[in-house]
This record gives C-alpha cells, sequence and structure tokens, in this order.
C-alpha cells in the first residue's frame, strides 16, 4: 500500500508478508542526480501502530525501531539486517 512521499523526498509504503502476516514499512530515498544514491529501510510494525504511519511519522517509526533491514546501491547492498541505533540518511 503506497502511503506517499515525505518531506525528505522519501517514498513510504506498507506491505503485508503473504506468508506470515507482519506488516513491513519501507522508506526508500534516491536522489536521481547522484549516483549510488538510492537507499531503503524496511522495518516491522504492529497492527496497533499502522494506523498511524503517514508521510510525517514514517521517518521515526524506522529510525526507532529495534532492528529491520537496509540496503540498497548507497549501501551496495540488496540488503541486509540493522539494529538500533537505525539512522536514515
Amino acid at each position: 500500500m503506497q502511503i506517499g512521499e515525505d518531506s525528505h523526498g522519501a517514498d513510504v509504503s506498507l506491505s503485508v508478508c503473504k506468508f506470515c502476516g507482519d506488516i513491513w514499512l519501507r522508506y526508500f530515498i534516491e536522489e536521481p542526480h547522484y549516483s549510488r544514491s538510492g537507499r531503503w529501510w524496511r522495518v516491522k510494525i504492529s497492527v496497533e501502530d499502522k494506523p498511524s504511519v503517514s508521510t510525517t511519522t514514517a521517518r521515526t517509526f524506522v529510525e526507532r525501531s529495534a532492528a529491520g533491514f537496509a540496503g540498497g546501491s548507497f549501501f551496495n547492498s540488496q540488503g541486509h539486517a540493522v539494529t538500533a541505533p537505525i539512522r536514515v540518511r
């Protein structure tokens, strides 16, 4: 489910795992004028938090998460595990 673009130019979306039903928040940034700038973070959120996720709160959800995944050309990675503190940059 596409939520939209935040004030930092990040694309914010939610997805549900078809196998386990977990809800994942994806925060994706790409600066087209810079090569190798694509980067994303995925963190699990609770069903209770789902209504609170918006373009203004997504970055905070990512940075306050205990664990998740990050990847993209910026990190030279298709995805790797990350743990707190998670810093969106």
